[in-house]
């Protein structure tokens, strides 16, 4: 009875789990080669700067350097600054101005010259093919669909690899003899269970980042607290203090932060400084909100302080996006990221028939063999 149950599920996760893989597979490739690509949007945009003055023992203020973006884009304003962090990193200044619009300046940290303006046309592209397939907020919920198809993807999968006999061998190994159409079956299987983690969980932060609202909404049915943390607001910014000033602050308030990022007000709101704590997963997920006028205290945001619904939803998009552990990670991430074009490659080959009628009969013989040759002795 069981065995006829457990084949019963089988047949019928199989098909279901087939045709809405090659259905949405494309758009999975599409989601996955992308996110590849821009977890390393960073070094493609410091590779298009030109080369910084070798790292010296004194490094210029952001005053110094936010003088050096005024005379590069005289009536220019400036709306963020991030702060170098490692050994030959230059600030980058978002700065806003009637003739140019929006711009990202690189200052040398070092000697103070403007490195010249970031162009990232290509990779604010691929940015926005990954989040919106370019359709704007309906893309976003359409990408949304795509990383629960992932999720169901995985799980049906997963689902099948357990109804059927399973030699644990065989099933996570790859056997050099046989037909090219079993070992597109085998490197699909493979491919699917030594990766099913890793898919559940960038398809579950991945719909996080889709349906933000439904999360929040969730988290505070579940928890009874609030899972964001409201910025203070309605502060007048009629005029600012020297950029230093505003650091000094951060650091005094949060003496265990490295401040990352440094946001000033666009005419209401306080001055937003981002900082990393050791530990944390978010690069920058702690937050100093200061006066505008005085830089004085007025809120501390630390993640380890908040309620346990919002550290939960402030981990996911670092998880998502790749953004703790350095290097090492972001590498593992990027190609893990191509996971779901591989078996959408593979099970697309495993799929496919033959045209003539004897090699249909012999694949048709050969599926039907395959949990039995797979079975235990």
């Amino acid at each position: 009875m069981a065995t006829r149950t457990t084949r019963s599920a089988k047949s019928f996760l199989k098909p279901l789990h087939t045709w809405v893989g090659i259905i949405a597979g494309l758009f999975l490739a599409i989601v996955s080669v992308t996110g590849s690509l821009i977890v390393f949007r960073s070094e493609f945009e410091r590779a298009a700067l030109p080369s910084a003055s070798p790292a010296g023992s004194r490094r210029v203020t952001v005053d110094e350097a936010a003088g050096a973006v005024a005379k590069f884009r005289p009536e220019s304003r400036i709306r963020r600054v991030r702060l170098p962090l490692a050994s030959g990193d230059p600030y980058i200044f978002q700065v806003d101005s009637e003739d140019a619009g929006t711009e990202h300046i690189a200052v040398d940290a070092s000697s103070g010259h403007v490195l010249g303006t970031i162009k990232s046309g290509i990779m604010d592209w691929l940015v926005d093919l990954h989040r919106n397939l370019l359709f704007g907020k309906p893309g976003r919920k359409a990408v949304g669909v795509v990383g629960i198809v992932l999720l169901f993807l995985s799980a049906t999968g997963l689902l099948m690899w357990l109804t059927g006999q399973r030699n644990w061998r065989a099933w996570i190994s790859l056997r050099r003899s046989g037909s090219a159409r079993r070992f597109n079956f085998e490197l699909h299987r493979v491919s699917g269970l030594w990766a099913y983690v890793f898919l559940a969980v960038i398809s579950f932060t991945g719909i996080e980042r889709a349906y933000p609202d439904s999360f929040r909404q969730t988290v505070k049915w579940l928890t009874g607290t609030s899972p964001t943390v409201q910025a203070p607001k309605g502060i007048k910014a009629k005029s600012l203090r020297p950029l230093d000033d505003y650091l000094r602050a951060g650091r005094t308030a949060m003496p265990d932060g490295v401040p990352v990022e440094l946001r000033l007000p666009g005419g209401k709101g306080a001055v937003d400084i981002h900082l990393y704590r050791a530990g944390d997963l978010s690069p920058s997920g702690n937050h100093v909100y200061l006066d505008p006028k005085t830089a004085s205290v007025i809120q501390i945001d630390r993640i380890v302080d908040r309620p346990i619904g919002a550290r939960f939803l402030a981990a996911l998009a670092p998880i998502h996006y790749g953004e703790f552990g350095g290097m090492p990670i972001r590498i593992a991430w990027a190609l893990l990221a191509l996971t779901p074009v591989l078996l959408f490659i593979t099970g697309l080959f495993a799929w496919w028939r033959p045209s003539n009628k004897r090699s249909k009969i012999a694949a048709a013989e050969e599926v039907a063999s395959e949990d039995l040759a797979l079975a235990p002795k």
